[in-house]
C-alpha cells in the first residue's frame, strides 16, 4: 500500500468527509432554499403591494411555490443530516439555478436588479463541489443568463418600463458572465485550500496520536518488566530446584537446563528494560539534551543512504522536554532532507544566551525557487526528488512547521548558495524555558 493510500485511509477514519472534496449536507441546501423562497416572496409582495407594480402573480407565485413544495418534501420525508454526493448536490443547485432563471425570465430578465443572484449557485458549487459539477453549473449559468436577455416579459413598472439600450444590455450580460466565472474560480481556490488545510491538520493529529502511542510503549515495557520480574524469578527458582534434584532420564534434564537458561535470558532482557526506564518514575527520560533528542529523531533514517553529521556547539547544555510533537517535527524535517540528499545531511546545533538555532542541511538539489515562499503549506511538494529517493505528499514540512511554531519556534526554509536545502529552526531561550517549566520533573 502506498503512503498516499494509507494517508487517505487514515483521514477517512478520522473524518469521512475529508476523504473527498465534493458533496454537501442536505439540511444545508434545504435551509438555503427556504431562505431563497422567503426572500422571493418578500420581494414580490413588496414590489406588488408597496410599489404597486404588476409582478404577474399568476405566473410568479406558482414558480415560487413549486420550490417551496419540493423543499417541504425534502424536509419531511428525507433525512436532512444525509451528506449528499457531488452529483446529488449539483442536481439540487441546478434546480435552484433553473428556478431562479424562470422567475427572472418572468420579471424582466437582465433588466431585473435581482439578476445578480444568478451568481450564487455556481459560487456555492465552486466552494463545495468538484470541478466537473462546477464547470457544468458555470456553463448552465452562462446559457441561462444569455436566455434572460431575450425575455418577452418587461420589467414590472408603472406604464411602459424604462428602455434599456442594446449596448447596455450587452454590457450587463458581459459583466454577469465575467463576474460569474471570476467568483467561481475565486471560491474554488478558497474551498480547495480550506479542504487541503483540513486534511493536513487531520493528518497532523493522526501523526501525533501515532507518535504518542510509540512514546507510551516505553512506559508499557517498563511496567511489563516490573510485573513479570516476580513470576519469572519464581519459575527460575523452581526450575533450578527441579534440575538439582532430578534423578531421571538425561533428556528431561536437558529440557530443564533449557528452561533455566531461557528464563535467565528473559530476566536479563527485563532487567535492561528496567534500567532504561524505571516503571515507577514517570519523568525518567522526560528531559533530554538537545543532541540526544536530535539523534533519537534521526535514528530511523540512519540507514537510508545519506550520512548524518551532527555538529553541536554552545556553552553549557540545552535540556529539552522529550515531547512527542518535538520528536515528530524533527523527524519529518530530517526525513525530508535524507530523501533528497545526494550523500550527506548535516544537523548543526548552536546556542548562546539568547537563542537556540538548529540548521538541517542537505547536499541535494535544493528548494525550487518558484515555490520556496510556499514551502510549509499543506500539499506543496518542495523539490524534485533525486532518482531512487522519496517523493512524499507535501505534508511532512507542513506538520513539522505547525508543531514547531506551536512550541514557540520560528522555521525558515532556504536554499544554500552551493546547492542543497537548509531548514533553520530558531528558539528564543525564554520560550524554551517556558516550554520546560510547563512540566518540570517532580
Amino acid at each position: 500500500m502506498s503512503k498516499k493510500t494509507a494517508l487517505k485511509d487514515d483521514l477517512t477514519l478520522i473524518d469521512p468527509a475529508l476523504s473527498h472534496s465534493g458533496g454537501a449536507r442536505l439540511g444545508t441546501l434545504v435551509m438555503i432554499r427556504w431562505m431563497a423562497v422567503c426572500g422571493q416572496l418578500m420581494a414580490l409582495a413588496t414590489v406588488h403591494f408597496f410599489l404597486g407594480f404588476d409582478v404577474r402573480p399568476e405566473l410568479t407565485l406558482p414558480v415560487v411555490m413549486a420550490s417551496a413544495i419540493m423543499n417541504l418534501w425534502f424536509s419531511l420525508r428525507a433525512d436532512t443530516n444525509t451528506r449528499l454526493t457531488d452529483t446529488q448536490s449539483a442536481a439540487h443547485l441546478t434546480f435552484d439555478l433553473l428556478h431562479l432563471a424562470v422567475l427572472l425570465f418572468l420579471t424582466g430578465g437582465l433588466t431585473n436588479p435581482f439578476a445578480v443572484l444568478m451568481l450564487a449557485p455556481p459560487s456555492v458549487s465552486a466552494s463545495i463541489l468538484g470541478q466537473r459539477s462546477t464547470k457544468f453549473l458555470i456553463a448552465a449559468s452562462i446559457g441561462l443568463v444569455t436566455g434572460l436577455a431575450f425575455t418577452p416579459f418587461p420589467l414590472p413598472w408603472h406604464g411602459p418600463p424604462p428602455l434599456v439600450e442594446p449596448l447596455i444590455m450587452i454590457g450587463i450580460w458581459i459583466s454577469l458572465c465575467f463576474t460569474l466565472i471570476f467568483l467561481a474560480l475565486y471560491m474554488a481556490r478558497l474551498g480547495r485550500e480550506g479542504r487541503d488545510r483540513a486534511r493536513a491538520l487531520a493528518a497532523t493529529r493522526a501523526a501525533l496520536e501515532q507518535e504518542q502511542r510509540l512514546s507510551e510503549l516505553g512506559t508499557l515495557a517498563a511496567a511489563a518488566a516490573h510485573e513479570l520480574g516476580t513470576p519469572l524469578g519464581t519459575i527460575l527458582l523452581v526450575s533450578k530446584e527441579l534440575l538439582d534434584n532430578w534423578e531421571g532420564d538425561p533428556t528431561t534434564a536437558t529440557d530443564l537446563e533449557l528452561i533455566v537458561e531461557q528464563t535467565s535470558r528473559c530476566r536479563s532482557i527485563l532487567a535492561e528494560l528496567s534500567q532504561k526506564r524505571s516503571a515507577g518514575d514517570k519523568n525518567h527520560f522526560a528531559y533530554m539534551a538537545i543532541e540526544a533528542l536530535l539523534r533519537e529523531a534521526a535514528a530511523p533514517h540512519e540507514a537510508r543512504g545519506a550520512a548524518l553529521v551532527f555538529d553541536t556547539r554552545g556553552e553549557g547544555e540545552i535540556i529539552l522536554r522529550r515531547a512527542p510533537e518535538l520528536i515528530h517535527a524533527f523527524r519529518n524535517i530530517i526525513e525530508n532532507a535524507v530523501g533528497f540528499a545526494h550523500a550527506s545531511v548535516t544537523i548543526d546545533t548552536y546556542w548562546n544566551e539568547q537563542e537556540l538555532t538548529i540548521s538541517i542541511m542537505d547536499d541535494g538539489p535544493g528548494f525550487d525557487p518558484q515555490i520556496i515562499k510556499r514551502v510549509g503549506e499543506p500539499y506543496v511538494t518542495t523539490r524534485q526528488p533525486t532518482p531512487g529517493k522519496d517523493g512524499g505528499l507535501g505534508l511532512g514540512l507542513f506538520i513539522a512547521k505547525t508543531l514547531l511554531e506551536r512550541m514557540g519556534a520560528s522555521v525558515v526554509f532556504d536554499s544554500m548558495p552551493l546547492g542543497g536545502a537548509c531548514v533553520t529552526i530558531i528558539w528564543q531561550r525564554r520560550n524554551l524555558d517556558e516550554q520546560n517549566t510547563d512540566t518540570e520533573p517532580e
